[in-house]
């Protein structure tokens, strides 16, 4: 998958997003107690994890997946806990071709639903997060992993059927968490996640 591509992909995510929330019909919704969410998308390098020239600097975009579990505590906010997995595509950065950096997250954070009035649900994101990223496929850094690094995040998105059992929600969400490099550097991450999560409700 190209960087024009998992661009494109982002913008069609907002754009789903704005569209559903103006067009869902009035009726009313409720959050479900309990949420399993599975998400598949793409990872998109911002800043100078994008285009600087410190080491491991000059990733691009690649898949992201995740998994979450959230409880929700009142009408309006969902606490979750979860993991993620995110590729970026490092041949800009060093990296043979093909390359990839993987960083794994566990998260926990909160989640606040804003209008409860539509079978369309919008909601806010916010939480922290852990990191360890493999670096093993740049040539500095042979099968080496980084040290726990720690962020934080923030995003916006709608759940996408509040009638039944299994939604949709897509979401965008942007991530900022610093790791340590194997020789004592600081690996700067910086980059958007845009994806849909597959919902079931119980």
């Amino acid at each position: 998958m190209t960087h024009r591509s998992l661009v494109e992909s982002a913008r069609i995510a907002l754009l789903v997003i704005s569209v559903s929330a103006v067009l869902a019909p009035d009726a009313a919704a409720q959050a479900p107690p309990f949420v399993l969410e599975v998400r598949g998308g793409a990872s998109i390098p911002i800043g100078s994890f994008a285009d600087g020239a410190r080491p491991a600097e000059g990733a691009t975009a690649d898949r992201s997946f995740g998994m979450a579990f959230g409880v929700t505590r009142t009408s309006t906010r969902t606490t979750f806990v979860g993991f993620s997995q995110h590729r970026f595509a490092c041949e800009d950065a060093g990296c043979d071709t093909d390359g990839s950096f993987v960083a794994t997250n566990v998260e926990i954070g909160m989640r606040f639903n804003v209008n409860l009035h539509r079978h369309v649900i919008p909601w806010i994101r916010v939480g922290g997060l852990t990191t360890r990223v493999e670096l093993g496929d740049h040539p500095d850094y042979p099968d080496a992993v980084s040290s726990l690094g720690y962020g934080g995040e923030i995003g916006a998105g709608v759940y996408l059927g509040a009638a039944g059992p299994v939604g949709l929600s897509p979401g965008v969400r942007v991530t900022a968490v610093n790791s340590g490099l194997p020789d004592g550097g600081l690996l700067r991450m910086r980059y958007l996640v845009a994806d849909v999560a597959v919902v079931i409700a119980f």
